[in-house]
């Protein structure tokens, strides 16, 4: 189809789906001059990064905790764009703690550039012995050797298989390879596909110091959206359907009325596109062509209350579950939320036993829990949180605007498209600009791309090429 004129009364976008990466895609096509329109069914934003209310305390809790690191440099500009890059706190530690309650923490010295900055820190990391450190220092020799471009050339090896190649022990999986990988990919360390496990220890320790530093919320999720700049918000209102003309999406409909656009963003779970898109334009869009081969992995998020205080540091990485993470939700360490990444095996699980056994955990984890109580608790499953970073994936996930005999003018944003990145915030803002990006091409509207440039590698770091 042609694009419309490059009159504003012309540029007009509706954005279905109100979580990171549509949020993205508005807020960037609306500083492009894009009349912009976001329509989220909830009452409230975030998707899967939002909040919701607890029907039992009207408390505000997030469906799942989420942290940022320095080297999430889109995500960061995302915030900075809504106003709430204040209510992050950055940590520039990161504590790991064994089944017995001792805590090691890694902390980086910011006068050395990296991969140097580290060095202390690896050195003295108790939870490996000498030959545990030294074997992982020579897989992260080989990592920074990669660069960015080796990495890629990865794609299709399982991490697990890599790391046996440079013989890693075991201790090195439970104690540091795990904690990391498994939550920053939601999928099992053995599992992933070896470019994405290398990508985090790549950007996040060693190409540049300000990776490594770990932002957590001061506040609810959902709080960190309120200040989005003036945006046609359309919430808790339901999209029903799009009105398509030929190849050409030309509304969306909304109860007995309908919303005409130029063009839409679709910022919905990929789970649903075919309920959006007719059958006989499905088949004609390669976007769509392999979506359900993206297997999803879910989440499970634990909100706990005790009677007194049990945690006194912002966050822990358990070496030893099943609780793999556990942050301190309140100033006085009695509210506690756990996750588990990659947790199919508690699908279904009841919450009584969950419960049990998290609380156990803690128990015996935290000196101060020992003779705590829990008084009540939350669990929140979210089913598909992400889809699995296995070896191979990236040749099934979409682009964000069509090839030639495609929809044109119907985009796709979502950490499941083609943005370089796993299903993190990131990767979600990530597709979000890149959505914006393909939209103003439609346009004919020529501009930079709104994606934030990743941390340089610094010089140090340059040496081992």
């Amino acid at each position: 189809m042609a694009p419309p004129s490059h009159s504003s009364e012309a540029r007009r976008v509706v954005v279905v789906g109100g979580g990171l990466a549509g949020m993205a895609a508005a807020v960037a096509l609306q500083s492009a001059g894009v009349v912009v329109t976001l329509i989220e069914a909830r009452r409230n934003l975030g998707g899967r990064a939002g909040s919701f209310v607890d029907p039992q305390s009207g408390e505000i809790l997030d469906n799942c905790q989420h942290v940022l690191l320095g080297c999430c440099t889109n995500l960061v500009d995302f915030y900075r764009r809504i106003g709430a890059e204040k209510k992050i706190r950055w940590e520039n530690q990161i504590h790991f703690m064994n089944a017995r309650g001792e805590c090691f923490s890694l902390s980086a010295v910011s006068a050395l550039p990296a991969p140097l900055h580290l060095g202390p820190a690896m050195a003295g990391f108790g939870l490996l012995t000498i030959p545990e450190r030294l074997a992982v220092s020579r897989a992260m020799l080989v990592m920074l050797r990669l660069g960015r471009s080796g990495r890629e050339k990865l794609a299709d090896v399982p991490f697990g298989q890599w790391l046996d190649r440079y013989r890693q022990p075991e201790a090195a999986m439970v104690n540091l390879y795990d904690p990391i990988v498994v939550s920053g990919l939601n999928e099992r360390t053995s599992d992933a596909s070896a470019a994405y496990a290398i990508k985090i220890f790549q950007e996040a320790l060693l190409f540049n110091r300000g990776g490594y530093a770990l932002g957590l919320p001061a506040c609810p999720l959902g709080e960190l959206y309120e200040s989005i700049p003036d945006t046609d918000m359309r919430l808790g209102v339901r999209a029903a359907g799009l009105r398509f003309d030929g190849d050409c999406v030309r509304g969306v409909l909304i109860g007995d009325g309908e919303m005409q656009a130029d063009a839409v963003v679709l910022a919905t779970n990929h789970h649903s596109i075919d309920k959006w898109v007719p059958e006989n334009l499905l088949a004609r869009d390669e976007r769509f062509a392999h979506l359900e081969k993206l297997e999803s992995v879910p989440i499970l998020g634990a909100h706990l209350w005790f009677d007194r205080p049990v945690m006194k540091r912002s966050h822990a990485a358990l070496v030893s579950g099943p609780l793999q993470w556990l942050f301190r939700k309140d100033e006085t360490g009695k509210a506690v939320h756990g996750v588990i990444s990659a947790a199919r095996e508690w699908v279904g699980v009841a919450r009584e036993e969950c419960l049990a056994q998290f609380e156990c955990q803690i128990r015996q984890t935290l000196p101060a829990a020992r003779e705590a109580k829990l008084e009540r608790g939350v669990i929140v499953v979210e089913k598909r949180a992400t889809f699995s970073p296995r070896p191979g994936v990236d040749r099934w996930r979409p682009a964000q605007g069509a090839a030639e005999g495609g929809i044109g003018n119907l985009f796709l944003a979502g950490d499941y498209t083609r943005t370089g990145w796993p299903a993190t915030m990131e990767g979600a803002v990530r597709g979000g600009y890149l959505a914006a990006d393909a939209v103003l091409r439609f346009f004919g509207i020529q501009r930079a791309s709104f994606l934030a440039a990743d941390l340089a590698t610094e010089w140090v770091a340059r040496q081992f090429r």
